[in-house]
Parts: C-alpha cells; structure tokens; sequence
C-alpha cells in the first residue's frame, strides 16, 4: 500500500511540471522583449521542471518548504506584473494583461505549493495508507488534472498575443 502524503508528493510534482512547460513555451517570446525577462523563464522552466523530475522520482519531497516558497513567489510576482508592473524591462510600471496561459500556469504554481503544505501536514499527522486501486485513480486524477490545464496553456502560447505580453505569465 502507499500513503496519501505520494498521492500529495506527486500532485506538487505533477502541477510543478506543468508549469515549468509553460515557462519554457514562452521563453522566446520573453527573449523577444528582453533578455533578462527570457532568462528568467528558461532558468525558472528549468528549476520547475527539475524539482518536479526530483520530487517524482523520490519517495521524498525534495526541499518541500523552500518548494512551496518558491511557487507561492511566483504567483506573487504574477500579480505584480498584472496590477503595476516591473520597475525592469521595456514597459517600466506597465501592468501586463492577463491571459489564458499565465493564469492557467499560476493556477499549476498554486496546486503544487497547496499539495507540497498537503505533504507537509501528513508528514507531520503520521502514515495514512491508501489502497492500490484508489492509490492509481488519486495518481491518475491527478495527472489528468495537470494535463488538462498544460495543454491549453501551451495552446494559447503564441496565439494570444503578437509581442508576448500575455505569453506566460
């Protein structure tokens, strides 16, 4: 049997996954406005999708607090850029518009820190085992989850807008 702090485990590594593709979906177009704004996409894609790889492949969560942190930052700079604005790049103070991906992909950040404090709390209340067959459906909703929300942020990369001020988030 397996306990429901993997099914948490692998949540957090699912959503972080999906968004770590979001963020490497947009990276040209960020290149396109500047190259820092580029690099941070690709290096946070990457640390995304690594920790994800990291957390699926463990019986652990790796860093699960600094994980959870790390998330949460990235929403909270979502919603910078969309009420005032960077004080860095092309359009300084200059809110971006909201757009499928960006809030699909903060969504992902969302469920992965929410499953990453999930784990947290059941690490801390004990062993709850869950039987193989709900086990594989929580995994497998999970998963189809994640995907149902990647796949239209990916679509919508490229699509919403010319210069990319929507791409991502």
């Amino acid at each position: 049997m397996s306990d429901t702090r993997d099914v948490a485990r692998c949540w957090a590594g699912f959503a972080s996954l999906g968004a770590g593709l979001v963020h490497l979906a947009v990276v040209e177009e960020h290149f396109d406005e500047s190259a820092l704004f580029g690099i941070f996409f690709g290096v946070s894609g990457a640390l995304q999708i690594g920790w994800a790889m990291v957390a699926l492949a463990r019986d652990r969560m790796p860093l699960p607090r600094l994980a959870a942190a790390a998330q949460l930052a990235m929403v909270a700079l979502w919603a910078v850029t969309r009420t005032v604005g960077l004080p860095v790049g092309p359009e300084v103070w200059t809110p971006e518009a909201v757009g499928r991906a960006d809030v699909l992909c903060v969504a992902l950040e969302v469920v992965s820190a929410g499953a990453v404090v999930a784990w947290l709390a059941l690490s801390r209340t004990g062993e709850r085992p869950v039987r193989a067959g709900r086990y594989l459906l929580l995994l497998g909703a999970g998963a189809l989850a994640v995907a149902c929300m990647t796949t239209p942020a990916l679509a919508a990369t490229g699509a919403e807008s010319s210069h990319g001020a929507e791409m991502g988030h």
